[in-house]
C-alpha cells in the first residue's frame, strides 16, 4: 500500500495574502440553483429538476482553466454577455423538458443577473481585520466578468483591500502566471512572502503554485478530503495556522 502524502507544510514569513473571491469571500444569494429555477418559472421554461445538477457539472465545464493569451484580451461586455449566454444555453439544454427553450438562454441570463445578490461568509470581516493588524498586505484575485469592484463595494469590502485584480479588466485569469506576478508587483512582496486562498485546486492552488506562492486550498463543504498538496482548511479562520 503506498502511504498518503502528508499536506505541504508552509515555513514562510507571510506579508501578503491574496483571496479568491467567489465562493472564497462571497457567495450568490440566493444560490445559483434557486436562482436558476426562478428566472426559468419568470420565462416559463418548464425544468427537469432531478436533471440540474448534472446540467450545471457540464456547464461549469466551460469555467475550466484556458489556455493563456500572449496579450492581454481586452475587457468587452459583449464577450461576457456571450459567455453567459452560452453557459446558460448549455444547462438548459441538459435539462429543460423542452429542447427548443434553450433558445431562451439570453433572456434566461438576462433574468438571472438582475435577480442575483452577495453574501459575505461570515468569518471574512474579522479574519481581514486581524491580518490588517499584523500589517498584512491584502488583495483579491478573482477570475470575475469585469464587476467585481462595484460588487464589493456594494457588500462593504472595497476598502478593505490594498487591490482587486478582476480577470476581465487585467486581461488575464487564474492559473496562468500573469495574474498572480501583477498581484505581487502590487502588493510590493516577493513570491515566497505572499499567499493565496482559494476555493478551485485548478485555479487557485495550481495558479499559486506555479508562480511560486504560497496556498490554502479552502474546502467549506468537504469535497476534497483527498487533496493534499496544499493545506486545506474549511474556513478562513484556518488560515491563522499557516500565517
Amino acid at each position: 500500500m503506498v502511504a498518503k502524502r502528508k499536506p505541504v507544510t508552509m515555513k514562510r514569513d507571510i506579508q501578503a495574502v491574496f483571496f479568491d473571491a467567489g465562493y472564497t469571500l462571497l457567495c450568490m444569494d440566493p444560490d445559483q440553483r434557486t436562482l436558476f429555477l426562478r428566472a426559468c418559472a419568470q420565462l416559463e421554461i418548464e425544468i427537469v429538476a432531478e436533471k440540474f445538477d448534472e446540467a450545471a457539472a457540464r456547464a461549469n465545464a466551460l469555467l475550466a482553466p484556458r489556455k493563456p493569451g500572449a496579450v492581454p484580451t481586452p475587457y468587452s461586455q459583449e464577450a461576457v454577455d456571450r459567455f453567459w449566454t452560452s453557459y446558460n444555453r448549455t444547462l438548459l439544454s441538459a435539462c429543460a423538458r423542452h429542447p427548443e427553450d434553450a433558445a431562451k438562454a439570453g433572456p434566461l441570463y438576462q433574468c438571472f443577473t438582475a435577480a442575483m445578490g452577495w453574501r459575505i461568509y461570515h468569518e471574512v470581516r474579522p479574519v481581514l481585520s486581524r491580518l490588517r493588524e499584523r500589517g498584512m498586505r491584502l488583495g483579491v484575485i478573482s477570475n470575475w466578468t469585469g464587476d467585481l469592484e462595484d460588487v464589493l463595494r456594494s457588500v462593504g469590502l472595497h476598502q478593505e483591500f490594498d487591490f482587486i485584480l478582476d480577470s476581465a479588466r487585467l486581461g488575464h485569469e487564474k492559473p496562468h502566471g500573469e495574474i498572480f506576478r501583477e498581484a505581487l508587483k502590487r502588493a510590493g512582496v516577493a513570491c515566497d512572502s505572499a499567499l493565496h486562498v482559494g476555493d478551485s485546486p485548478e485555479h487557485d492552488v495550481d495558479g499559486a503554485l506555479g508562480c511560486e506562492l504560497g496556498a490554502l486550498l479552502l474546502d467549506r463543504t468537504g469535497r476534497y478530503e483527498g487533496f493534499s498538496r496544499v493545506p486545506r482548511i474549511s474556513s478562513l479562520e484556518g488560515l491563522f495556522e499557516h500565517v
